[in-house]
């Protein structure tokens, strides 16, 4: 029964009238999968982006920490905080030792105190002087009264003896010598009685000088009493403010930095104290980068941060936006002014001069947290200022197939 087919084969054996299938179907599949990739891929490679990043460390801040200083010199007899202690603004927080403005004191005191004893003697025994010396005054003017009236008696009685000599001298019977004589006794009555009154001319000047001189004492008296006062003021209210320091904000305290019994000087600090009041006291990062990257960060761009106590494999980064740069890298006394603590600060100098970036995070009032994170609700704890943190920032966003040229320069040593 299979002759005849066996004939067939025998007499064509290069079936050269059957189609030959050179590829199969599953080459055709391959074939197809490795074109759709390769389509991906240049698609991807012109509407793609990829992110470059730079790494970033530093710390979440939520209240200002301030510290609080000594004011002046002395030796610190008391320190009224301890650590979780809540202080007000204004509250004495310290004492110190002031010995020699409390001398200052005692030696103005002692000045006022005398000072208002020369002005009760003076009003005690300067008002009997000054009645005395009117007195004694009225006295010489009565008596100048007296000799004026004297001498203006004598005066009349010349002048009667002068009209006299001169009849006497025209009938010859005086010589000229006495009428002369008459003549200079009458100017020299004349001449006492002048100067007799300007004498009772001055001791009526003498009498208005004695009570003008009195109340001019008392004046000046009163004037220094006052002077002493202002001063003895000025040296307790410089006593008060230099013995008692008084805390300049309000928060709690962090950190004890000084102890009773120490000498502290002007600018010493006491302790550290952190202040909650901030807008809705939100928590915001500051962290710092190296020295070659400070310049491509810009205000608005993308950051994503994660706190030391949260494992951003598990929940990863809190969601935040660029809001300052600093425009030179920052030194050590502008990292404390914000960190506040020598040990980080020094921890961070490490890396070089870095440049000081601020964020702000993105609230999620559904977070447990109360930000938002890049994972789904993000961990179940609080954020709290004073974390040390780390995070990366997004500086650019290109298409890959920018990427290609300058790898393909490189490798080829085209530049």
């Amino acid at each position: 029964m299979f002759r005849k087919a066996a004939l067939e084969k025998l007499s064509t054996p290069e079936k050269l009238d059957q189609l030959i299938q050179i590829i199969s179907l599953r080459s055709w599949l391959v074939l197809l999968t490795i074109g759709l990739a390769m389509g991906t891929a240049l698609t991807w490679s012109f509407t793609g982006r990829i992110k470059t990043k730079l790494h970033a460390v530093g710390v979440l801040l939520g209240g200002e920490v301030y510290n609080v200083v000594s004011t002046t010199n002395g030796q610190l007899v008391q320190l009224s905080v301890d650590i979780g202690d809540s202080v007000r603004k204004g509250q004495v927080v310290a004492q110190v030792q002031q010995p020699e403005l409390e001398q200052q004191i005692e030696e103005a005191r002692a000045a006022l105190t005398e000072r208002k004893l020369e002005l009760q003697q003076l009003l005690a025994f300067g008002s009997q002087g000054s009645r005395l010396q009117q007195e004694f005054i009225e006295q010489k003017q009565q008596s100048l009264q007296q000799q004026i009236k004297a001498n203006e008696k004598s005066l009349g009685f010349q002048r009667q003896q002068l009209a006299i000599e001169r009849e006497l001298l025209a009938k010859g019977l005086i010589t000229r010598s006495q009428f002369v004589n008459t003549q200079q006794q009458i100017e020299h009555i004349q001449s006492q009685i002048e100067s007799l009154k300007a004498q009772l001319a001055q001791t009526a000047s003498q009498k208005l000088n004695v009570d003008f001189d009195l109340k001019q004492k008392i004046t000046l008296l009163k004037q220094r009493i006052a002077q002493e006062q202002r001063n003895l003021t000025q040296l307790q209210e410089r006593y008060d403010l230099n013995t008692h320091i008084k805390s300049l904000y309000r928060g709690q305290v962090v950190e004890v930095l000084s102890k009773t019994g120490i000498i502290v000087s002007q600018g010493t600090p006491l302790f550290k104290l952190k202040s909650n009041e901030v807008a809705g006291k939100r928590v915001r990062g500051v962290l710092y980068v190296s020295s070659r990257d400070g310049k491509k960060i810009k205000s608005g761009m993308q950051a994503f941060v994660v706190p030391a106590t949260v494992q951003p494999q598990e929940y990863g980064y809190m969601k935040a936006r660029v809001t300052y740069v600093s425009d030179f890298p920052v030194t050590q006394q502008g990292m404390m002014v914000s960190m506040n603590n020598d040990r980080i600060v020094q921890g961070l100098l490490s890396l070089g001069a870095p440049f000081e970036v601020h964020v702000e995070f993105e609230k999620d009032p559904q977070a447990y947290s109360g930000y938002r994170w890049t994972s789904a609700r993000g961990p179940d704890i609080s954020i709290n200022a004073g974390t040390s943190c780390s995070g990366k920032i997004t500086v650019r966003e290109e298409a890959p197939i920018s990427l290609v040229v300058p790898a393909l320069k490189n490798l080829f040593d085209l530049y």
